[in-house]
């Protein structure tokens, strides 16, 4: 619904779903966060609509919230201020253009990615062969195993935090690292808050946060080959 005042315009967006537990409250709005029972009943989502919801408010100067009742349903509302009228017809100033990106180094090795997102998958995919790096990917420990077993010697290991299987993405990290101790690992997540992450950090494992930025993980797994 769309309720107009002097000031301001609210939209609201009403839901009859399970309603959103306390412990979710917080992180709702995080890049790629979605509880277990949004896996459950869908597990085509990125966990991205309310955190591009929030980061437009904050670019509109917008108030976002919303309130819930588990096992009646939520409301959401975002209150966008009016235009102040001497404003409001002027013509947004033209974008200056922007100077492409040079294209990153080609790169040499072996990495192991362990996501059992199948789009995210087909994205390392891509991304890895456009970097000459030959990837092998695992949906969970037990594939992730069986490559290994198959005779393949990953260089850099890039595992999920969140996996379907239960699995933590850290324990299974932990586990091909020992079996690969040639190889260097890194953590990949879009939460912020998770317990295995921080145990992660505060062992001095790498931790990359969704969205990855490439040139970043490009730098990491350049490492990862001379190493």
């Amino acid at each position: 619904g769309l309720l107009a005042t002097a000031g301001s315009c609210r939209i609201e967006v009403w839901d009859t779903g399970v309603g959103i537990a306390a412990a979710d409250r917080e992180r709702i709005f995080s890049p790629f966060y979605r509880n277990e029972h949004a896996w459950r009943i869908d597990s085509a989502g990125h966990g991205l609509g309310l955190a591009v919801v929030a980061r437009c408010a904050r670019l509109m100067d917008a108030s976002l919230g919303f309130e819930s009742r588990l096992g009646r349903g939520s409301r959401f509302w975002l209150r966008l201020p009016r235009a102040h009228p001497a404003l409001a017809g002027e013509a947004a100033a033209p974008l200056a253009p922007q100077t492409p990106a040079a294209p990153l180094p080609r790169l040499s090795g072996t990495c192991l990615v362990v996501d059992d997102d199948p789009l995210v998958t087909a994205a390392w995919r891509q991304m890895l062969q456009a970097w000459g790096v030959q990837g092998f990917f695992a949906e969970d420990a037990t594939q992730a195993f069986q490559l290994l077993d198959y005779g393949f010697h990953p260089q850099a290991i890039l595992c999920d935090q969140r996996l379907r299987s239960g699995e933590s993405g850290f324990d299974v990290l932990e586990a091909l690292l020992a079996r690969c101790p040639q190889a260097s690992g890194a953590m990949v997540s879009g939460e912020f808050h998770s317990p295995d992450l921080q145990r992660a950090q505060s062992e001095g494992y790498l931790v990359l946060r969704k969205p990855v930025d490439l040139a970043q993980l490009h730098g990491v797994l350049a490492r990862c080959f001379q190493s």
